[in-house]
């Protein structure tokens, strides 16, 4: 069970997200990067016991910080 949260981080809490969960049903969470979308609607499912239909992933790169 340990091992599902490492795969599953914490939910995604921005007003996209909301929005999405309203009008749609639809929760976003960070993942960890080496998980696949098997492995994450697996972990879904089993930690909070429902049905996933689909998974979507998407890979945002960091803003760059200039300093000085």
């Amino acid at each position: 069970m340990e091992d599902l949260y490492k795969i599953v981080e914490r939910p995604l809490i921005i007003e996209k997200s909301a929005m999405l969960l309203q009008e749609t049903n639809r929760v976003s969470f960070i993942v960890n990067k080496d998980a696949n979308k098997m492995k994450i609607k697996e972990a879904v499912e089993k930690i909070f016991k429902v049905t996933v239909l689909q998974v979507n992933t998407v890979n945002v790169k960091g803003k760059e910080r200039v300093f000085g």
